[in-house]
């Protein structure tokens, strides 16, 4: 037998899914910042008339708050997280058709 592989204890398909949940938010919310900063308008703004209200930009937003993941992915993947990335993958792979539904 090879060497004993210590897991460290994030390293699990659940706490990848919830960081990539966390991850998507994240990225809703900095890309709500970042727009209203470039249209001088309020984030409350962004998230009632942009966000909930049209649906013009629904897919856009959701696939840009998604591809804050692949930096979540990228970081775990480096730690050799694999099972946390399980996770992180299974969060984008259930956005896609909310994705595709909107567009």
């Amino acid at each position: 037998m090879g060497p004993q592989v210590v897991k460290h204890r994030l390293d699990s398909t659940p706490v990848g899914m919830i960081a990539g949940v966390l991850g998507m938010v994240t990225g809703f919310f900095i890309l709500a910042f970042v727009w209203s900063l470039m249209n001088k308008m309020s984030v409350g703004y962004f998230i009632d008339e942009i966000f909930i209200e049209s649906d013009l930009f629904k897919d856009k937003i959701i696939t840009v708050s998604v591809l804050f993941n692949v930096v979540v992915f990228w970081l775990a993947n480096r730690a050799e997280w694999y099972r946390f990335n399980r996770g992180v993958l299974a969060v984008v792979l259930l956005a896609v058709p909310v994705i595709i539904y909107f567009n």
